[in-house]
């Protein structure tokens, strides 16, 4: 908007008196922002971090009309951010129930329609403050005591009204006055969005500091909305040759609003050939429970693009919630006791709709022409108000194109495909439907970062790999660790997961995975799987997690059958949540490493040839430093590291870089705390030792095999066993029979099980295949490879790497030495044992912990759980630094066989408590 002309000066005393008189007006005004502040909605989630207000603005005294808004401020600065007013369509239909409930605002309802969860793309996240907005009187929770308001509506009413709501609000929240102001809006919005910001334009008001509007899936133009409608049905196979004629006979040159009986039957016609689908998502199953209502609302409404029907179960959440008197009284609404529900749709507003113009290209034409900022996107499966409608109405205005077609990406995939031209930008969202942010929430939010920030949308947006590649070369030429900010928040949100393949609905954490290259010469990269805990995760610690093997995979193991928040069903094909997960504490980062492993890969195949115990702790280092300038909200963080078997080397050798790498550093980026291992590989000496016995004195071998290992495998390494204790260990398993030997207590899975799958237990994890089966089913799936987004260097993917455990090199005897070192750092260290695991078993552990000859705090004892039980039992040492504890009656995997147990311990550790000694 420009400034007023007119220009004058104020004297001082003037200037005082003027400011006196303004002191009632402003608290009036905080006065009625605080009566319009929610405190909290029902249901909300506990880590609100924005302010949210709600109420009525009259927009004429007379007829009694008045308008429900709902603004909800930006997450974070709201006082620099714009002002963004959203309006959906219709016309007759409820923003708040769309735009609001199901798209751009920052919660979602849950299916019981009493709670509410967070949006991650919600947009006011860091963007923008969001006004919702009922429109006209009769939607949604806005009234008119005049009845007959209700049936005589249309386009001209609407826009008055939401300009005398816009001005009143404005005296309201003066704070937004002069603020970068901009209208958005979908469907029927074409409509209204174009025309408010006609008459805002016009008007000139200085405290609306208007500067454009969006608009997706608009109605724009009747005549060309309505060849590009037919056209695509016809090319999308949706209708029939004839109906198709027909259509393009009885339709083009009529009302969209107030078509002839001749168009309606073509419709009808059209309707009923295209069966049951969703018309607003053509590839979208259809809720069953209401399809009839959907194609019955389809027809009655005579145009498809005046109802919204994607998912009516959805729209029967909103209609729960909106419905519920305490979020009535919440949100200050209906306080007048409307005669009828809130509806997400007004049949009375929409099928008595008066006047609706052809074209809206002469309002186009006029902003164009006076600079504003216009952005029209369009969700390409939509068959209501399609692609081709929208290109055939820009293409009417004649513009001059600035760039030429051409498709954007979306972490390395083709988003969809936009051009640009002199006053307007059109950008196409491929794969979604009438509502952009509801069906691809992320491309939606990318979007309108872009209309925000007046650039193009990218024409390629650089891959995963590419940007990572990018870093690791100016980190090489610089020779130290540094990142562009801002690259690392578009990389971390390209890392966030939208939705795994079969995973359960309505999560309330958030999850990121990908890929850090922690050595650009060789193209080593490592992949990670970020699950962050349930809200305020900003409270929480970081804990990496690491399996063994070596060569064996933290996602296979860790995330999927132990710790992770997710257990794979036995189909393979879906999860189920797992109720003891370690997300509920902590945020969880398992990473697959060595480079090899799972995911990870190396574009140099020697280095699978090659590696062992030093490259892949300095790989697992040079990851967390680099991944850490991607997620900065972790540096500083209490961190812990975590893992099982042979990660008893991974965790002591990583951790001790750590510690040496800060020293002298009064706030180290990487703030580590301390160490949790279970059944570790510890020392090879006192492993072996504890082995045999643990054997023995299960009665699992004979007296003879027993003499013989001890005589062959006293100094032999666990890895790389002699040819003598090679087959005093082929005897012990021929001895064993058929059991599990990583939970001796468990029946075996016999499924496509062979004996050499855990000959020499420790080199491969066997427990229970059938599990393992369904894991790898799973992450063989292309479609959680997308999800992950995780690439394949092979034919398939294992959950061990035969290859890298074969050819292991560097494996140090004993890992005591380090822990003694990290005691002397006042590390905090903890150690469990499944008592039942006969590959790296509790006696093993014990002799291990002895042979440090460290000072007792608290003998053995049974330590319970929260049901009273004993749990297991524990020593502690070291006034506190280092405690050991077993778990009763589980196997290898501690967290797989006893979860409970396993969570319980892990909260303890976390808090720095030792474990109960009473069952009280």
């Amino acid at each position: 908007m420009q400034s007023s002309p007119y220009h004058f000066t104020m004297s001082p005393r003037l200037l005082v008196v003027f400011l006196l008189a303004l002191l009632p007006f402003s608290s009036s005004c905080r006065d009625a922002q605080e009566k319009d502040r929610i405190s909290r909605l029902p249901g909300e989630p506990n880590d609100v971090s924005f302010s949210h207000y709600s109420g009525y603005v009259t927009v004429n005294e007379s007829a009694g009309r008045a308008l429900f808004y709902w603004l909800t401020e930006s997450s974070q600065h709201p006082e620099s951010k714009p002002l963004v007013l959203w309006l959906n369509g219709g016309p007759g239909c409820s923003s708040l129930a769309y735009g609001a409930a199901e798209e751009i605002g920052p919660f979602r309802i849950n299916p019981d329609g009493k709670t509410l969860y967070h949006n991650p793309y919600a947009w006011n996240k860091c963007m923008a403050n969001l006004l919702f907005l009922e429109s006209p009187a009769g939607v949604g929770f806005s009234y008119s005591n005049t009845t007959s308001d209700l049936y005589t509506a249309g386009d001209q009413r609407t826009a008055e009204d939401a300009y005398v709501f816009l001005v009143k609000w404005f005296e309201r929240f003066p704070q937004y006055k002069h603020r970068e102001f901009y209208i958005a809006g979908e469907s029927y919005a074409g409509h209204y969005v174009p025309q408010l910001s006609q008459i805002v334009h016009r008007k000139n008001n200085p405290a609306i500091n208007f500067k454009g509007f969006i608009v997706g899936n608009a109605v724009i133009d009747d005549y060309h909305d309505f060849v590009g409608l037919f056209e695509y049905w016809w090319t999308h196979g949706l209708i029939s040759d004839l109906t198709y004629h027909n259509l393009r006979i009885t339709c083009e040159f009529v009302s969209s609003e107030h078509p002839s009986p001749e168009c309606s039957k073509a419709i009808e016609a059209a309707d009923k050939e295209q069966g049951d689908i969703d018309p607003y998502s053509i590839y979208t199953v259809t809720c069953k429970k209401e399809a009839a209502a959907l194609r019955s609302r389809f027809l009655r409404v005579r145009h498809p693009w005046m109802w919204r029907a994607y998912d009516p179960c959805t729209e029967r959440y909103s209609g729960m919630y909106f419905n519920s008197p305490e979020v009535q009284k919440a949100m200050h609404a209906n306080t007048t006791g409307l005669a009828y529900p809130w509806k997400t749709c007004s049949d009375i507003v929409g099928e008595k709709w008066a006047d609706s113009p052809l074209s809206m290209l002469p309002i186009y034409k006029e902003l164009i022409g006076a600079g504003l900022r216009i952005w029209v996107f369009s969700g390409d499966t939509d068959s209501v108000v399609p692609v081709t409608g929208t290109r055939y109405s820009i293409r009417a205005l004649k513009l001059q194109p600035v760039s030429k077609w051409y498709p954007w990406y979306d972490n390395g995939q083709v988003g969809g495909w936009s051009q640009v031209y002199k006053g307007l930008t059109l950008v196409t969202i491929h794969g979604a439907g009438h509502e952009v942010p509801l069906h691809r929430p992320r491309r939606g939010f990318l979007l309108f970062q872009s209309f925000l920030n007046n650039k193009p949308i990218s024409r390629k947006l650089v891959t995963l790999y590419q940007s990572i590649f990018l870093l690791i070369m100016i980190i090489a030429l610089l020779d130290v660790v540094m990142s562009s900010s801002e690259d690392a928040k578009e990389q971390k949100m390209r890392d966030m997961i939208l939705s795994l393949p079969g995973q359960p609905p309505n999560l309330n954490f958030s999850q990121f995975s990908g890929y850090v290259t922690v050595n650009s010469a060789a193209g080593r990269a490592l992949f990670y799987w970020l699950t962050e805990a349930p809200k305020p995760s900003d409270t929480k610690p970081l804990v990496l997690w690491l399996n063994g093997g070596p060569g064996c995979s933290s996602i296979a193991y860790g995330a999927s059958e132990e710790v992770g928040p997710f257990r794979v069903n036995p189909d393979g094909k879906t999860l189920r949540l797992n109720p003891y997960a370690w997300n509920l504490d902590a945020n969880l980062l398992f990473l697959d490493s060595p480079a090899g492993v799972g995911f990870s890969y190396t574009n140099t195949s020697s280095d699978e040839l090659t590696v062992g115990d030093k490259r892949t702790g300095e790989d697992a280092y040079r990851f967390l430093v680099r991944w850490m300038e991607r997620f900065p909200e972790y540096k500083e963080r209490p961190f812990y590291i975590a893992g099982e078997s042979y990660a008893g080397h991974y965790i002591p050798q990583l951790a001790q870089l750590i510690v040496n790498r800060n020293k002298g550093t009064k706030t180290p980026i990487i703030n580590l705390k301390g160490i949790l291992m279970g059944n570790p590989l510890v020392d090879d000496y006192n492993d072996n030792k504890g082995m045999r016995e643990y054997w023995w004195n299960h009665g699992l071998i004979s007296d003879e095999t027993y003499f013989e290992l001890t005589k062959w495998c006293l100094n032999d390494t666990i890895l790389f066993p002699k040819p003598n204790c090679d087959n005093a260990l082929n005897q012990a398993f021929s001895e064993f029979g058929d059991i599990d030997p990583y939970n001796i207590d468990r029946p075996a899975c016999t499924k496509g099980s062979s004996s050499n799958e855990w000959r020499q237990a420790w080199r491969y994890r066997g427990n229970d295949e059938c599990v393992t089966g369904y894991t790898r089913k799973y992450m063989n799936d292309p479609n959680v490879h997308k999800a992950l987004h995780a690439r394949l260097n092979r034919t398939s993917w294992t959950s061990c790497s035969r290859v890298i455990r074969k050819n292991w090199k560097d494996s140090p005897k004993s890992m005591l030495p380090i822990l003694k070192e990290l005691l002397q750092a006042h590390l905090r260290i903890w150690i469990f044992s499944g008592d039942s695991d006969g590959v790296l078993p509790l006696s093993g552990t014990r002799h291990s912990i002895n042979a440090m000859k460290l000072k007792t705090s608290k003998r053995w004892y049974p330590w319970y759980h929260s049901h009273g039980l004993v749990g297991g039992w524990s020593q502690v040492y070291e006034g506190g630094l280092l405690t050991y504890a077993t778990v009763r009656a589980a196997g290898h995997e501690v967290p797989l066989s006893q979860p409970r147990l396993a969570f319980f311990l892990f909260s303890h550790f976390l808090a720095n408590h030792s474990l109960p000694s009473s069952s009280s």
